[in-house]
C-alpha cells in the first residue's frame, strides 16, 4: 500500500506519484486498483461542472433574450458548453492530472477567444464569451478550493496566481473599449477580486511560503 503525504490518501497502485497532486508516494508497491475516494472526487468533479454547465447556459440565455427577443448567439454558445462538458467527461477519465490540466484548459480557451475577437472584431465574444468563460474558470477554481482546501492551496498556487491574472482581462477590455455591454464582465472581476481577498486573508502565510518555492527565495 502507497500513501501520498499531501494528500492522505492510501493507494493500491504500482504508480510512484499522487494521481491528485503529483507528490511521490512513499510505501511498497502492490497491485494496481483505482483508488474508490478518487473515484468519488471524480465523479464528483463532474457534477459541479454540470452544475455551472447548465447555469451559464441559462444566463446566457437570459440576458440574450433581455437584449433581443431571439437566441441566436446563445444556441452556440450553449453548444460550446455542453461540447466543453464532453471533452472534460474523457479527460476526467483519463487524464492523470485533472484538476492542473483543467485549469490549462480555461487559460487556453481564453486565449482561443481573444485571437477570434481580433481576427472577427465581434463583441458578442468580448460581451459574452471571455467574461463567461473567466466566470466558469473562477467557479472551478472556487470549488476545488472547497473540496480540497489546504491541498489546493500548497499545490496548484502557481496555477491560481496565473487564473487571477488572466481574469483581469475582461476589466482590460472595458477599459480599452473593446466592449458595449459589460455587466459580465464587472462580474467577473468582482468574484476574482473577492477570491484574491479571501486567499490573502486566510491563506497568507501559506501563500508566502509556496511563493518562497516557487521562485527559490
Amino acid at each position: 500500500m502507497k500513501k501520498c503525504t499531501s494528500c492522505k490518501i492510501n493507494y493500491n497502485t504500482n504508480e510512484d506519484f499522487c494521481p491528485l497532486c503529483q507528490n511521490k508516494l512513499i510505501g511498497k508497491n502492490s497491485e494496481e486498483v483505482f483508488p474508490t475516494k478518487i473515484r468519488l472526487k471524480a465523479h464528483l468533479l463532474f457534477k459541479i461542472l454540470l452544475f455551472i454547465t447548465l447555469t451559464l447556459s441559462i444566463i446566457s440565455a437570459f440576458i440574450e433574450l433581455c437584449i433581443s427577443s431571439h437566441l441566436k448567439y446563445s444556441i452556440f454558445v450553449i453548444g460550446g458548453l455542453f461540447t466543453n462538458l464532453v471533452v472534460i467527461y474523457h479527460i476526467i477519465k483519463n487524464h492523470h492530472n485533472v484538476l492542473k490540466f483543467i485549469g490549462k484548459t480555461g487559460i487556453f480557451s481564453i486565449i482561443v477567444a481573444l485571437i477570434w475577437y481580433f481576427v472577427t472584431k465581434s463583441m458578442i465574444i468580448t460581451n459574452f464569451i471571455i467574461p463567461s468563460i473567466c466566470i466558469c474558470e473562477l467557479l472551478f477554481n472556487l470549488i476545488t478550493f472547497i473540496v480540497l482546501r489546504n491541498n489546493y492551496i500548497i499545490n496548484y498556487l502557481s496555477l491560481i496566481l496565473l487564473n487571477l491574472f488572466v481574469l483581469i482581462i475582461p476589466i482590460l477590455l472595458i477599459i480599452l473599449k473593446c466592449t458595449s455591454f459589460n455587466l459580465i464582465s464587472y462580474i467577473s472581476f468582482t468574484f476574482a477580486l473577492i477570491l484574491f481577498i479571501g486567499l490573502i486573508i486566510f491563506y497568507f502565510n501559506e501563500i508566502i511560503e509556496e511563493l518562497k518555492k516557487i521562485f527559490n527565495l
